[in-house]
């Protein structure tokens, strides 16, 4: 009996000593996707920076050539109606801070 308690005893030693080293590999995955993500958010953060300049850039074009655009009345009214968006804009930005 002596002799199959100690076949046993190292049988569950094998055991805990693979789930060891399975427990350090699943550990040091765990820390590189951690790292991972953490690049990756810092990548999105920076691309949503990128946009919004970019998006502000257009919005910026969009002007510049609606009001240098001299070619009539069509660059007129092209003007005066973007224009009137911002001022739309405005006029909703100012009614929400004065609720």
């Amino acid at each position: 009996m002596g002799q199959n308690a100690q076949i046993a005893f190292d049988d569950l030693k094998s055991k805990i000593s693979v789930l060891k080293s399975l427990y350090l590999v699943v550990k040091s995955q765990n820390e590189q996707l951690k790292e991972e993500n953490k690049e990756l958010k810092t990548t999105i953060s920076k691309q949503q920076n990128s946009i919004a300049e970019l998006e502000q850039k257009v919005s910026t074009l969009q002007l510049a050539k609606a009001v240098s655009d001299s070619s009539g009345e069509t660059g007129d009214a092209s003007a005066r109606k973007y224009i009137e968006g911002i001022i739309r804009e405005i006029d909703s930005c100012i009614a929400l801070l004065n609720k």
